[in-house]
């Protein structure tokens, strides 16, 4: 299994749990994916809070660098979160690899229960090659 580090995380003794995702696009698999201090259906998640998210994800074709693109819908307002080429990180069809990011949610989506999703691409060609969403609570 490989890694990547969208951003440098400072991991500290805190509990990913695994939190339920679909399908959204590309012919890649996310496996797993997991959020500090989260598990289950819904994300609960604070304002304010940095959460340490992991995706164990299965490309289907080769890609010599990968594109992250984190979403959130509001209102039915797409609202990036992350938009970023992920460093390092050529992969080949069939290995499973492990991505892992940061995110912190703001204060517009306070309150409610949102979609969001993440989007890995090819960093050249931006074909989807897996995407997953899951729905988080922004307490």
């Amino acid at each position: 299994m490989k890694g990547f580090a969208i951003f440098a995380l400072c991991i500290v003794a805190v509990s990913a749990g695994i939190v339920d995702h679909e399908a959204c696009g590309g012919a890649g698999q996310v496996r797993q994916v997991r959020i500090s201090d989260c598990e289950g259906v819904v994300a609960e998640m604070r304002q304010g809070v940095e959460y340490a998210v992991e995706a164990d994800v299965v490309p289907a074709a080769s890609s010599a660098g990968l594109h992250l693109k984190v979403t959130v819908v509001f209102m039915g307002n797409t609202i990036p979160i992350i938009d970023a080429v992920v460093p390092n990180s050529a992969v080949q069809p069939g290995v499973q690899y492990t991505l892992q990011w940061s995110i912190t949610p703001g204060a517009i989506p306070v309150g409610n229960t949102v979609p969001v999703t993440s989007e890995v691409s090819d960093a050249a060609s931006t074909t989807v090659l897996m995407c997953a969403r899951i729905t988080a609570r922004i307490i």
